[in-house]
């Protein structure tokens, strides 16, 4: 199992927020700090959940909840994959599959009896929880026939077993869904959405609304989605890619990972990230705003049919171009990228209704017709 520690700081960074605004870049030892915490969150969940064991035993169980045309649904994971689908009928159903792998089947059988999937439901709500033992939880091991409690603590250490869920859900549900390790997929759900995931990716397909998208050290993507109001997506070490969106509003970010926006409808994005490339390619909006940040990748900006836009530009140490004609060009006309001096590039293009700020440290900066 996860220390207890490690569990709380993945999760805290999800939960609280912890990728940098456009315009307040992590201070080294901040990104240190959440590389770090990812790193040991993902190193300790993967022996314990996913060591190879020669027998395998299974157990399955389907659960129907009455949540109502737009109930709320809270799902909580360990270890194993989650898919949420839309279904038909006021009614939610969850296949739950628990998967043991151990020395021998018996040991294997004994497993699955260490792990509770707790269901609760009320007023048009569920919850479900994958629960684990604790660390000094000797009933388990009562419950096994070891009356003495025997060697709890080294089966605590390699309660080596995974739950997967498959939900059906109507159309309109609430989602808050998270797990430590695993992927969660997301399709054709209209409700709210929060979606986490500490080690393992995060896809959200046909969305109606997304609070939030995030994962520690996986991809987010969010693919055919329009929402009346904003998006956010954020990775901590994996990419995030956004594909066909139209929302008021996109927050677009991850540390060590790439960011890339592609046939994008927006009136205000902004898109960051550490170390990664960010792309954006799409219409611009009369009176949008479009912020795209890196610190050391490069920026890319692919505009589609005849938006017009203002840009400012910025590299400390790459180069700026613009295929792209601008009035009122005003540029560092160095003719190589020269350390220790920023290039910027300003200019409007077109009618200037949009607005663009493109800054990276030691990256390029390329901006270009699609």
């Amino acid at each position: 199992m996860m220390p207890t520690t490690l569990l709380f700081c993945a999760v805290a960074l999800l939960g609280a927020g912890a990728l940098p605004a456009a315009a307040q870049p992590l201070r080294a030892p901040d990104r240190m700090a959440i590389h770090e915490a990812a790193a040991a969150a993902a190193a300790a969940v993967r022996p314990a959940m996913y060591q190879q064991g020669r027998e395998e035993q299974t157990d399955r169980q389907t659960r129907t909840l009455k949540l109502g045309p737009e109930g709320e649904l809270v799902l909580g994971n360990v270890a194993g994959d989650i898919t949420v689908t839309k279904g038909g009928g006021n009614e939610a159903t969850i296949d739950i599959v628990k998967t043991a792998r151990a020395r021998s089947a018996d040991e294997a059988r004994q497993m699955l009896g260490l792990v509770d999937v707790t269901v609760s439901e009320r007023n048009g709500r569920a919850e479900v929880r994958t629960v684990y033992p604790r660390g000094d939880d000797r009933s388990a091991d009562r419950r096994q026939g070891d009356g003495r409690g025997g060697d709890w603590r080294e089966r605590r250490r390699n309660t080596n077993v995974s739950v997967a869920y498959n939900v059906t859900a109507p159309a309109g549900t609430r989602l808050s869904v998270g797990s430590v390790s695993g992927t969660i997929k997301v399709t054709e759900i209209k409700g709210d959405l929060s979606i986490s995931s500490v080690s393992g990716g995060v896809r959200i397909a046909s969305a109606g609304r997304i609070s939030a998208a995030k994962s520690v050290s996986g991809t987010v993507e969010i693919l055919d989605t329009q929402v009346d109001g904003g998006i956010e997506a954020q990775s901590v070490s994996g990419n995030v890619i956004l594909r066909k969106i139209s929302a008021r509003r996109v927050e677009a970010g991850s540390v060590s990972g790439d960011v890339a926006l592609q046939d994008i409808k927006c009136e205000r994005v902004e898109a960051h990230s550490v170390s990664g490339t960010i792309e954006y390619a799409g219409s611009l909006a009369r009176n949008g705003r479009y912020e795209l940040n890196s610190h050391s990748g490069s920026v890319r900006l692919s505009v589609e049919g005849n938006s017009g836009f203002e840009l400012e530009a910025n590299s400390f140490s790459g180069s700026v171009r613009s295929d792209l004609p601008l009035t009122g060009e005003d540029r560092d006309r160095d003719a190589a990228p020269h350390p220790g001096r920023r290039r910027t590039l300003r200019g409007v293009h077109g009618d200037g209704s949009a607005v663009v700020s493109i800054t990276t440290f030691s990256g390029s900066v390329v901006v270009s017709k699609r």
